[in-house]
């Protein structure tokens, strides 16, 4: 490909994705899908980008992306307000993710004939809310602080919980050892590694960030912080991604530990490397969504797989509806923000990265799972968008 060309397409991406926020701004159409459709446009409709080319990147790329934005996000939450919402942001994730599990794979091995175990690992592939999507556009929406900290933290958790399961039913279908308690032993080492050591990172990046207020390049020096810290807890065999948003959570809260730390000045979290970050989320995220409409394949479009995408997209819907009308029952004061938490249901980066490991780790008759879970991507994300909207609205009329 000719280097002008990609820098002309390079230049033409970001101008998109910076008009895109004021198309948001203006319109509360949320800028994913016209981003996806320039990927589309350059990959399978037109065949100028090969998407099973770049499909060896998903997981580097989509990582990188993840976790810039998870450490956006963390910086942008109240820690008082993160304690108080916990709790039912946990209770939404368990909740929407066994159901969205349980009734995908139920689907798939009693109407469609899968065997059970690939049945419940693709169950929990699409089981999960995209953290790259929401986390975002809550970000830019004028509500309630409160649900934009409950919606974050649950899109987060809900990655982790399909990222630590799908992997261990992975292992669990090739190596053929079956276990109860290992996908729950899992998931608790996962946190609890995660939690520890992104705590303990986030305290001691403060300890170093007060040396190096009055220095040059002290966010390339944070942002190499968080990558490492990904990197380490992930080999540890923590969940990089909540370490990644503890450690933004710790960061975002400096005034919170200022004391404790004996801290004089935290000013510097505040301007520079909140400023510098949310340039640099800007950049990954814009590419990160053209990139995934890219790499969509429509190769296998058939009658079949229409019906099978479409099942899957109306059982999430399902799922996700009853979920928001057992936890607003359980916590009452969740009422008025029922349209929104209902339309936050995107699958996305981790559904993608997830679906792409079974082929390669050769789980047998798996291929299909690359080419449903884009379907499934994009009908969640287009409803999502019309959700935002009319909940937007919706919000506007209550002020």
């Amino acid at each position: 490909m000719d280097i002008s060309l990609v820098f002309l397409m390079a230049g033409i991406i970001i101008m998109t994705g910076f008009f895109g926020i004021f198309f948001f701004d203006k319109t509360k159409i949320p800028d994913v899908l016209l981003l996806m459709g320039i990927g589309i446009l350059l990959g399978p409709v037109s065949g100028f980008i090969d998407p099973a080319g770049l499909r060896h990147f998903t997981e580097y790329f989509g990582t990188l992306a993840l976790i810039v934005i998870l450490f956006e996000g963390g910086m942008d939450m109240d820690i008082d307000r993160l304690l108080k919402e916990f709790g039912i942001a946990s209770f939404l994730v368990v909740v929407s993710f066994i159901l969205s599990t349980i009734a995908i794979a139920s689907y798939l091995h009693l109407v469609q004939h899968w065997e059970l175990l690939r049945s419940i690992l693709f169950g929990t592939i699409l089981g999960c809310t995209s953290a790259a999507i929401v986390i975002p556009i809550v970000g830019k929406m004028e509500v309630k602080e409160e649900i934009k900290t409950l919606l974050s933290i649950e899109s987060a958790l809900s990655d982790v919980l399909a990222v630590v399961i799908s992997i261990t039913l992975i292992e669990i279908i090739t190596l053929g050892t079956i276990g109860i308690r290992t996908p729950f032993r899992a998931v608790a080492s996962s946190f609890s590694i995660a939690i520890i050591g992104g705590s303990v990172a986030g305290i001691f990046w403060l300890k170093v960030l007060n040396y190096l207020k009055d220095k040059r390049y002290s966010y390339m020096f944070t942002l190499a912080a968080v990558l490492i810290t990904y990197g380490v807890l992930d080999f540890l065999g923590g969940s990089g991604s909540i370490a990644v948003l503890i450690f933004g959570i710790i960061l975002g809260n400096s005034h919170s530990f200022s004391k404790i730390l004996n801290i004089s000045n935290d000013s510097l979290v505040g301007s520079t490397i909140k400023f510098f970050h949310g340039e640099m989320t800007f950049f990954i995220r814009t590419f990160f969504f053209v990139y995934l409409g890219m790499i969509i394949s429509f190769k296998d479009f058939t009658f079949q797989f229409l019906v099978v995408s479409l099942a899957l997209f109306l059982i999430i819907i399902v799922a996700r509806y009853v979920s928001v009308m057992v936890t607003i029952k359980t916590f009452p004061e969740k009422r008025g923000d029922r349209f929104l938490m209902l339309s936050m249901l995107p699958r996305g980066l981790a559904s993608a990265v997830l679906a792409i490991l079974p082929a390669a780790a050769n789980v047998t008759d798996s291929d299909k799972f690359i080419d449903i879970t884009f379907a499934v991507i994009i009908l969640t994300n287009i409803l999502m968008t019309f959700g935002v909207y009319f909940a937007d609205r919706e919000y506007q009329r209550e002020a």
